[in-house]
């Protein structure tokens, strides 16, 4: 990493990113994150959080909550914005139309029990052996530091194969 080419990318992209939500279920008594395995879509194949785009008229908080529901069948009853994080499609055939806003939920608590949909099978991990081989490039470099109660604030670049080539992030403690 390091050549700033994520700088071009912020430069040329930031103002026209996609937002969308992403939200980790937490079990602070079992220390356990609630990962769902994507079953179609954008990301098929990977674990990650729940979560997906904005319908119109939508806030973003909204689309969250509506998205924790549709896709493992929970309603939140306390959650906090953790990150956001820019991602952009690089590599030999940029991809602009995947760039997006991440905005990056916790859910402390809950009413229902995470089920699977057609779109997610969710599944509890410890949150020192998250699986990160069968998660987006980017999670190792911020889920870490989220499960353990930093805000953060970043940009990946990705590459050909989906592969981070650069990034910039910021890790604050999750009071600041």
């Amino acid at each position: 990493m390091g050549d700033d080419k994520i700088d071009y990318y912020i430069d040329k992209y930031s103002g026209s990113l996609r937002d969308v939500t992403l939200c980790y279920l937490i079990n602070r008594e079992s220390s356990k994150v609630l990962l769902a395995l994507k079953k179609r879509g954008f990301g098929v194949g990977k674990l990650n959080g729940v979560g997906g785009k904005l319908k119109e008229g939508e806030s973003i908080e909204e689309a969250m909550l509506r998205e924790t529901k549709e896709e493992i069948n929970v309603e939140l009853t306390s959650y906090r914005k953790v990150a956001t994080i820019n991602f952009y499609f690089g590599g030999t055939k940029p991809n602009p139309d995947f760039n997006q806003r991440v905005h990056v939920y916790i859910g402390d608590e809950w009413n229902g029990t995470p089920s699977e949909s057609e779109e997610m099978k969710p599944e509890w991990f410890d949150t020192n052996s998250i699986p990160l081989d069968m998660m987006w490039d980017d999670d190792k470099y911020w889920l870490p530091y989220v499960l353990k109660g930093k805000t953060v604030d970043a940009s990946f670049l990705f590459g050909d194969s989906n592969k981070v080539i650069d990034m910039k992030i910021s890790y604050k403690h999750g009071s600041e």
